[in-house]
C-alpha cells in the first residue's frame, strides 16, 4: 500500500521546482529591464552631476586663490599706509624713478618688479574625474544604443508578464518530470549500486 503523503510530495516537487524557476525568470527579467532603463535614464543626469561637481571644485579652488591674493594685496595696502619707506619704494618702482646713486641693469620683462603684477589664479590643470563617467558616456550620448536598450527593456517586461506566469509553471511540470525520468533511467543503466 502506498503512502498518500509521499505520493503528494513527489507530485508537488516538480510543480514547486517549475514554479520556482518561472518565478526566478520573471523577477530576473524585470530586474534586468529595470537596470537597462536606469542605465538609459540616469546616465545623462549622473554625467551632468559629475560635470557640475568638477565645476564646483574648480570654482572653490579659484575662490581660495582669490582670497589669498586679496590677503596679499591687503598686506601691501597696510604696509603702504604704515611704512613710509615702503610707500616711497613702491612709488619709485611705479614711476621708474632712479636715484642718483643707483645703477640700472636691463633685464627681461618677465623678471622686472612691478607693483601692479598680481598673480591671476588659474583652475587646477587636472580635475580628478569620477571613475564611472567614461562608462556612462555611451549610455548618455549614443542614441542608437539608448533606443536598443529601451527596446530590450520593453521586450523583457512583455516577456516576463507573458511567459513567466504561474500558468507557464504548470506547463513545465511535464518536461521536468520527463527530465527526471530520463535522468533516473540513465543513472540506473550506467551507475551500479554499491
Amino acid at each position: 500500500m502506498s503512502n498518500p503523503a509521499a505520493t503528494r510530495m513527489t507530485k508537488s516537487t516538480p510543480e514547486t521546482i517549475s514554479g520556482l524557476v518561472v518565478s526566478l525568470l520573471f523577477w530576473l527579467s524585470l530586474l534586468t529591464a529595470a537596470a537597462l532603463f536606469a542605465a538609459v535614464g540616469l546616465s545623462p543626469k549622473l554625467i551632468e552631476r559629475s560635470r557640475l561637481r568638477d565645476q564646483y571644485d574648480a570654482n572653490q579652488f579659484r575662490l581660495v586663490q582669490i582670497e589669498r591674493q586679496n590677503e596679499q594685496l591687503q598686506r601691501v595696502v597696510d604696509a603702504i599706509r604704515t611704512d613710509s619707506e615702503f610707500a616711497a619704494e613702491m612709488t619709485r618702482i611705479e614711476f621708474d624713478a632712479v636715484r642718483h646713486d643707483e645703477e640700472i641693469i636691463p633685464v627681461d620683462a618677465g623678471l622686472r618688479l612691478s607693483p601692479r603684477d598680481v598673480g591671476i589664479p588659474h583652475s587646477p590643470a587636472v580635475v580628478a574625474q569620477v571613475w564611472y563617467r567614461p562608462l556612462l558616456v555611451p549610455f548618455a550620448e549614443n542614441d542608437s544604443l539608448r533606443m536598443s536598450l529601451l527596446g530590450t527593456a520593453a521586450a523583457l517586461v512583455v516577456i516576463a508578464f507573458t511567459w513567466f506566469q504561474p500558468a507557464t509553471a504548470r506547463q513545465l511540470v511535464r518536461p521536468v518530470g520527463a527530465c527526471q525520468l530520463l535522468w533516473s533511467s540513465l543513472r540506473a543503466r550506467y551507475v551500479r549500486p554499491h
